[in-house]
């Protein structure tokens, strides 16, 4: 059965790899697992950003030869999105304080509560991450922060566009008639309309495969033919080797 696969790098990576030691993973071979013998897989499109390095300098270095070994499979296609800077405003629920005494906490943190705030014309009483009583009791909706709760803004890198890029490929290649059989790695449930199209107006056989420690979402789970899961057995087995023959390429250290 003629097979297409689409994978969301970042919802693999931290789903399934970060802070393991099976990010030198040969998507290949890992999707060879999750299918029957049958499928033959035509392509991989891989769906991911330029990381920028602001936290860790040596991350894009190691992020290109990782891509350079995606390159070495000629099944393999990427495709970029990229990342989107800004800063955001959100109420405070916990300050962390690094071990340090802020006003009279004598823990690391300053928890839910009241807290005294030094303004220029003098200190006064402020909630950290209280919430209006009458919010609290409310069946199926969040708690509302207080008005006067302590707000902090925060600087926020967001992934943008491989969710979009990835739903329109696998839509575009079904209408085409690219594939048969469609393997999506992703628990993304923005994915949800474009894979029940995929199923049921296409009527192709789709895999939704959940890439973290958690089982596939149950909207995914509703509209695809098939679910899997990618376990760590798998991982292991789905290295790239050390050196990649024939290359220059090899496994970035400390991976």
């Amino acid at each position: 059965m003629d097979t297409y696969v689409y994978i969301d790098g970042f919802n693999l990576y931290y789903g399934a790899l970060k802070g393991t030691g099976y990010k030198w993973l040969d998507p290949l071979a890992l999707v060879r697992q999750l299918v029957p013998t049958s499928h033959k897989i035509l392509k991989i499109k891989y769906f991911t950003a330029r990381v920028s390095g602001s936290r860790d300098p040596d991350s894009p270095k190691r992020q290109q030869i990782y891509l350079n070994a995606l390159g070495t499979i000629p099944e393999v296609e990427i495709y970029f999105g990229s990342f989107l800077s800004k800063t955001i405003r959100r109420p405070t629920v916990v300050i962390p304080i690094a071990g340090r005494q802020i006003g009279t906490a004598p823990a690391t943190t300053l928890p839910q509560g009241m807290w005294d705030v030094a303004f220029t014309n003098g200190a006064r009483k402020l909630p950290i991450g209280t919430f209006t009583p009458s919010a609290q009791g409310r069946s199926g909706q969040a708690p509302i922060p207080r008005a006067d709760v302590i707000h902090t803004e925060v600087h926020t890198m967001e992934e943008k566009g491989s969710d979009v890029n990835l739903a329109a490929h696998l839509l575009n290649d079904a209408w085409k008639g690219a594939y048969e059989a469609a393997v999506i790695i992703s628990n993304d449930t923005d994915l949800v309309t474009p894979l029940r199209m995929v199923s049921v107006e296409q009527k192709k056989s789709t895999f939704i495969v959940a890439p973290g420690k958690f089982g596939v979402s149950k909207p995914l789970a509703q509209v695809a033919t098939y679910q899997r899961h990618v376990r760590t057995a798998m991982l292991a087995s789905a290295q790239f080797p050390q050196s990649i023959a024939g290359t220059t390429i090899r496994k970035p250290p400390n991976w």
